[in-house]
C-alpha cells in the first residue's frame, strides 16, 4: 500500500503570491513591523536622542519626519547613559508639550545578549509585537568580540531569538568604527543579517539620518535634524 508523504515545502504560483499580504511597515519605508534593525553612528552624533524620539512616535502612532507610523508598544533598554535617560525624557516632554505615551516603557537593569538566561528573562516581560530598542549593542555585548564572526553571530542569533519570541522588531543602537565611512563597527555579518539600518552623522550642529539599508524599500534618502538645549529647572547643586 502506497502512502503520500507530506512535505513542508509548498509550490506557489504567481496567483498564490499575489494573495499574500504586502510587507507590514512600522515606519513606512523605513522600518518593518518585524525583524532586526540598527541605528548607528559615531559618539555624539545624536543617535540615542533620535532613537528616543522615534520610540515616542511609534508608541503614540504619530508620524515621524512626515512618514506614516503604525503604533506598537515600545520597550527602551537604556544600557548606556542610564542616569541621563530621565533628563532626556523630561526634555522631550517639555519641548513637545506632551507626556510620553503610555505605550513607551523603559528598562534600566544590565543585560547581556550573549547570556541565554538574560534573553529568556527579558522576553518574559516584553509585550507581544513590541519594538525592543537596545541602547547600545556595545553595552549589551561587553564580554564579546564584535570583530569576530563567531561572537557577532552569537549576538545576532540572540537578537533574532528575542524578535521571534516577541513577534516584533528588535532595534539595536550601535557605533561606527574609527573609520566612519566604513559603516557599522564590528564584523560585517551584522550588516548582512539585519533588515534595515539608519546611519546618523553630524557636521557641526547639523545632523542627518540616512536610510542605509531598507529591505523592500528605497535606501539613500536623508533627513536633517538638530538637538536643542532644554532647561529643566534647578538641580541638587543649585545649577
Amino acid at each position: 500500500m502506497m502512502t503520500t508523504v507530506q512535505s513542508r515545502y509548498k509550490l506557489l504560483n504567481a496567483t498564490n503570491l499575489k494573495q499574500r499580504p504586502y510587507l507590514p511597515w512600522l515606519v513606512k519605508g523605513v522600518l518593518p513591523a518585524k525583524g532586526l534593525a540598527v541605528i548607528y553612528g559615531p559618539s555624539g552624533s545624536g543617535k540615542s536622542f533620535l532613537s528616543l524620539d522615534l520610540a515616542a512616535s511609534i508608541a503614540e502612532g504619530k508620524s515621524w519626519f512626515g512618514r506614516r507610523v503604525n503604533s506598537a508598544p515600545v520597550v527602551y533598554l537604556a544600557l548606556e547613559g542610564e542616569d541621563g535617560i530621565r533628563q532626556r525624557t523630561e526634555a522631550w516632554v517639555k519641548h513637545n508639550g506632551l507626556p510620553l505615551p503610555n505605550g513607551l516603557q523603559f528598562i534600566l537593569q544590565s543585560f547581556k545578549l550573549s547570556d541565554e538566561k538574560d534573553v529568556d528573562e527579558l522576553a518574559k516581560v516584553l509585550p507581544n509585537g513590541c519594538v525592543l530598542i537596545i541602547d547600545t549593542l556595545s553595552k549589551a555585548s561587553s564580554t564579546s568580540d564584535e570583530n569576530t564572526s563567531h561572537d557577532m553571530g552569537v549576538l545576532t542569533d540572540a537578537a533574532k531569538r528575542l524578535q521571534e519570541l516577541t513577534d516584533g522588531l528588535v532595534l539595536l543602537i550601535h557605533h561606527t568604527g574609527k573609520n566612519e565611512s566604513a559603516g557599522m563597527r564590528g564584523h560585517s555579518s551584522l550588516s548582512a543579517t539585519i533588515d534595515a539600518s539608519i546611519q546618523v552623522s553630524r557636521q557641526g550642529s547639523l545632523r542627518h539620518w540616512t536610510f542605509d539599508k531598507v529591505k523592500d524599500g528605497a535606501d539613500g534618502a536623508s533627513e536633517g535634524f538638530k538637538l536643542l538645549e532644554v532647561e529643566l529647572g534647578i538641580d541638587a547643586d543649585g545649577d
